[in-house]
């Protein structure tokens, strides 16, 4: 009588109609859909493959769990993050199967009882498998690394893309970044964290001449008069800027008002010079004298901001990984 009960309910869960499948998916996160709901029957395999589930692909939320091999900034070797994610630790005979397939096609490994490790690229790869060309936002997580591969298949298998968001650990040839962007014309918003010393000049220029349409910049990171340089010339469409929590010299940010035509607003809050001085009105008057002339947005922090208070000896990549998603500017919030 048991069995019967129990071969009934799966039943029922088979046949659980497609519309209320896809709303139980949408609330589901990006790991849980692609290595577990679509793996449960056939019926939920079909129902992954909704192009309303795909819409936006957030990988902010990986949990890391480990780093393949150690690192240093200046050798060739690079890490291969892995992302945990839980199974089902019933040894029936389906999670038996499960498992057994999984291992033999995926590159997995299981870290501890019920919890399986993957690789950056091989999700991406299960994530095209289901979405197909569907997605049009892409948000990596913040300390993710992406290998050239793996830029290079997210372009490939994902051209639709309106808005992506980069991580820090971004390391790319300028071949690997003008092929990503040549893929992604239709791109309108991009977000960018990025340190030079760890990951090398990002190649703005690779960006400018790919995507035309693109209005909307997020940059975090260490931003000097010299490299404004990178972003003028070829970002000339950009209406829309946020520097939010980088470390900015003034020059920068007055050639960025001055040299970009097109600009109507720019975000400056939270922001700190080289050193560790916060942007305020009565600190930078000539900055903001021509930005309040030229813009129809400024946006800085007053005298009292408590972030930055409570930032004001550091500049923490921590704290941004934390706060990154958030933007004054609605259009750069994800």
């Amino acid at each position: 009588m048991d069995k019967v009960e129990s071969l009934g309910e799966v039943s029922g869960w088979a046949d659980l109609n497609r519309d209320i499948l896809e709303l139980i998916f949408n609330k589901l996160e990006v790991m849980d859909i692609t290595m577990g709901a679509s793996r449960v029957c056939i019926s939920w395999f079909l129902a992954s493959h909704k192009k309303t589930l795909w819409n936006t692909v957030d990988l902010t939320s990986l949990q890391e769990l480990d780093v393949s091999r150690s690192f240093n900034f200046k050798d060739e070797e690079k890490p291969i993050f892995f992302y945990k994610h839980r199974v089902d630790d019933d040894e029936g005979l389906t999670n038996l199967l499960t498992k057994f397939i999984s291992w033999f096609f995926l590159d997995l490994y299981e870290v501890e009882s019920g919890i399986i490790g993957i690789s950056l690229m091989n999700l991406l790869i299960e994530i095209t498998k289901l979405s197909r060309m569907t997605p049009k936002n892409l948000f990596f997580n913040f300390n993710s690394y992406i290998q050239e591969n793996g830029l290079k298949f997210a372009a490939e298998t994902m051209p639709n893309i309106e808005k992506l968001a980069l991580p820090i650990w971004c390391y790319q040839t300028e071949k690997s970044l003008r092929f990503a962007f040549s893929q992604w014309k239709n791109l309108k918003t991009l977000i960018i964290a990025h340190e030079h010393s760890f990951t090398g000049i990002f190649d703005f220029k690779a960006v400018g001449e790919s995507c035309s349409n693109l209005t909307n910049l997020k940059y975090l990171g260490h931003l000097e008069e010299y490299k404004t340089r990178e972003i003028v010339p070829y970002l000339q469409s950009l209406k829309r800027l946020s520097l939010r929590c980088s470390l900015v010299s003034y020059e920068a940010v007055y050639c960025l008002i001055i040299g970009l035509q097109n600009l109507t607003m720019l975000n400056v809050s939270h922001c700190k010079n080289s050193y560790f001085h916060a942007i305020t009105r009565s600190r930078d008057d000539f900055v903001i004298t021509t930005a309040t002339q030229k813009l129809e947005n400024f946006i800085l922090c007053p005298q009292d901001c408590r972030i930055c208070k409570d930032h004001q000896c550091c500049y923490s990549w921590s704290y941004h990984a934390e706060d990154w998603r958030n933007d004054e500017i609605k259009e750069l919030a994800f």
